[in-house]
């Protein structure tokens, strides 16, 4: 009886080390590794099915977009709940893309870009215990922006991104977070060098899409600096080169100097201009005008200088007899003809009316007055006049065009045209 008592006794005792040990043992256990054991088990959770007890009901996405980036979506899976009090206080775990159902989110209008790179599987997402799931995307963004450069550079552009998902999955509405859909707008519309943000704003246009459309404005100033500056310079230059004396071929010189120039500056307006074969920019107008202004310099001067050579030649001529003896015979027996100066014919007529006629001096003055002003209305003089008041008006409309585009009315013009 002692003995039966005396192993009843061994028994309990290892029975309760045994039991004490487990106990032990269980204390130990990562509670996390625990809790994924039993949320993430394949046999009970598949990342392939809905996350919805009734397989008929659509999941929500919400998007959460900071202006600056893409702040996270956020969705409900019925399946990942738990009570954090039953595992040492846990409220949530990160997980894979892979791990858990995620939705079919991509960017339509997407271009060259690792955002995202594989949808959102190769995302880490945050799991809390309500079952609400919260992935947070990252990588750099590029998309394709229909851009419409007739005014540049004073344009304003209207870009949107296109997010949603594919047709496969017709049970995932898109809804945009309006709490944050543009929270650090005005932290970050001044930021850019060449750019100015006038507006963001999120639309919903069907339950699988959702489109963000930022409106840009162009700053013009270093356009203004290096493009319109240098090239109102040579178009002043180009008005005043028709003050330069034409006998001497300066004038002819000068223009394909300014015309050089122009190209030269070509090169570097080549490079900063947009690519567009549609339409020509506001700046490439003005610069072809301006550019005109040269070429009108030189057509002009090798029009003046072919005909006023004729002219010189079909002046008035006379002949003149040999008055010096030992000149018979010699070169004096040919014809020569020499060319008096209008004016000096003029005055010396004036000086022998005086002499024999002193009552007609009055009309000898207006005669050499009104030869006067036919030098200045000969039809080479009016050509003259005519090509640099075509330069003039050339120069003057193309700055005063440029100015028109660069008025801030613009922006608002091109923003109702896009939209």
């Amino acid at each position: 009886m002692i003995a039966e008592d005396m192993a009843l006794i061994i028994f309990a005792f290892a029975y309760l080390s045994f039991i004490n040990k487990g106990t032990s043992s269980l204390e130990h256990i990562n509670q996390e590794i625990l809790l994924r054991s039993v949320l993430l088990n394949e046999s009970t959770y598949s990342s392939q099915v809905i996350p919805r007890r009734n397989v008929t009901d659509n999941v929500q996405i919400s998007l959460q977009w900071t202006f600056a980036r893409l702040e996270g979506l956020t969705w409900k899976d019925e399946f990942l709940v738990w009570d954090p009090s039953l595992y040492d206080g846990i409220s949530y775990f990160t997980a894979t893309g892979k791990e858990v159902w995620t939705p079919d989110f991509i960017i339509y209008n997407r271009l060259e870009s690792s955002f995202p790179s594989d949808g959102l599987q190769a995302e880490q997402v945050l799991v809390k215990y309500d079952g609400t799931v919260r992935a947070l995307p990252f990588g750099e963004l590029s998309t394709i922006c229909s851009a419409n450069t007739e005014l540049f550079p004073a344009d304003c552009q209207k870009c949107s991104i296109a997010l949603g998902s594919t047709e496969v999955s017709q049970q995932q509405i898109f809804v945009w977070d309006d709490d944050v859909a543009t929270i650090g707008y005005d932290k970050n519309k001044d930021n850019h060098a060449f750019w100015k943000i006038t507006k963001v704003e999120n639309i919903s246009t069907f339950s699988s899409t959702l489109i963000l459309n930022v409106y840009l404005k162009r700053l013009p100033a270093h356009y203004i600096y290096n493009i319109v500056f240098p090239a109102s310079a040579l178009s002043i230059l180009a008005v005043l080169s028709f003050f330069i004396p034409i006998d001497e071929g300066e004038r002819l010189s000068f223009g394909i100097t300014i015309f050089l120039s122009f190209m030269v500056l070509m090169l570097q307006v080549g490079s900063v201009l947009p690519e567009n074969s549609k339409s020509i920019t506001a700046v490439g107008k003005y610069f072809l005008q301006v550019m005109c202004s040269s070429l009108i310099v030189i057509f002009s001067s090798v029009v003046l200088s072919y005909f006023d050579g004729k002219s010189d030649l079909a002046k008035c001529t006379c002949r003149l007899k040999p008055v010096h003896p030992e000149l018979h015979g010699g070169i004096c027996e040919n014809e020569h003809r020499i060319s008096f100066d209008e004016q000096q014919k003029v005055t010396d007529d004036i000086k022998t009316g005086i002499l024999e006629q002193p009552d007609k001096t009055m009309d000898r003055l207006k005669m050499m007055g009104y030869k006067k002003l036919l030098r200045y209305f000969r039809p080479i003089k009016l050509f003259d006049w005519a090509t640099l008041l075509s330069c003039l008006i050339t120069s003057i409309y193309a700055h005063i065009e440029l100015y028109m585009i660069m008025n801030d009315e613009t922006c608002r013009i091109t923003d109702l045209y896009q939209l």
